[in-house]
């Protein structure tokens, strides 16, 4: 019980940051590989905030996330817009955002150094127990977090207006710029709500665990073998991708070695890749020829 409700729990982590992949992935069919970095700014521009001591503890998280949302559109519209004109096939993208996130990697570093440093707010202090077992409250935190912002995006994807752009953007942007919907701002809302995403993520997780350059790496893994796992083109996919990982690596780990559960989380990323390619709820992208 140990291992299945702490995986359950651990998982929940990445599949909050996989919704940024999944997110980017279904409108503009790109991935933002600088997730992690972005997570790591989110921690330090929150940490910055802290000396705020008029504006409570939420609304300086919900500054930060403002502030990384509207960067990852414009980061969208400067990085990954000017790489994608040569249609489908054409991934320069992968390499502009690749090379985004180690310049940030190293700006943080040079101006920040790599210890660990206390946010001093954000944290979940109580340890709640579930079916007998002990948690972190701040895992338990995320945990309900990945639920909920799971549940809204897709509330908003089939339920609204917006959703019906993303939708059809996702499906042909050629076809729905002809209908007057402009792929190019759709991608950009994409951006920055998948920016977000990560920030909140990240700045809730760096309460835990304290505030480096290096935070999001690990987590930017951890979140692709989800989104893998459960599909790059579900909602629900990252949540189901997150609780077969998170018990596999626990499970693996508690009987073995943590080493040995991180290698079998990678090797069931592999495993999905040849048997099921879209994902276990995921499904088949068309290509318009």
């Amino acid at each position: 019980m140990d291992v299945v409700i702490g995986g359950l729990v651990s998982g929940g982590l990445f599949a909050l940051v996989a919704q940024s992949f999944v997110l980017t992935f279904l409108t503009t069919r790109t991935l933002n590989f600088a997730v992690g970095e972005f997570m790591a700014l989110a921690a330090f521009i929150a940490l910055a905030l802290a000396g705020w001591g008029w504006l409570p503890g939420p609304l300086r998280i919900a500054v930060t996330v403002v502030v990384l949302g509207v960067l990852g559109a414009v980061v969208y519209r400067l990085l990954v817009v000017p790489f994608t004109v040569g249609g489908p096939h054409d991934v320069r993208w992968l390499l502009s955002t690749v090379g985004m996130s180690y310049v940030l990697l190293n700006l943080l570093t040079n101006a920040e150094g790599a210890n660990p440093q206390n946010l001093g707010f954000g944290r979940v202090k109580a340890v709640p127990t579930v079916l007998g077992v002990r948690l972190s409250g701040q895992s338990l935190l995320l945990a309900g977090i990945a639920i909920g912002v799971t549940v809204g995006l897709v509330l908003l994807t089939t339920r609204t207006p917006l959703g019906l752009y993303m939708r059809a953007v996702s499906a042909d942007p050629r076809t729905a710029s002809l209908m007057g919907v402009s792929p190019r701002a759709v991608g950009m809302l994409a951006y920055g709500l998948a920016t977000a995403i990560a920030a909140l993520a990240g700045t809730l997780w760096a309460a835990e665990v304290g505030v480096t350059p290096g935070l999001g790496s690990p987590l930017l893994v951890g979140a692709l073998a989800v989104g893998v796992i459960g599909g790059l083109t579900s909602f629900w996919g990252p949540l189901l991708g997150g609780a077969v990982y998170g018990v596999t690596t626990q499970f693996v780990g508690y009987h073995i070695d943590a080493l040995w559960g991180q290698v079998a989380g990678l090797l069931l990323v592999v495993a999905v890749l040849v048997l099921r390619p879209e994902g276990i709820v995921g499904r088949r992208v068309e290509a318009k020829l």
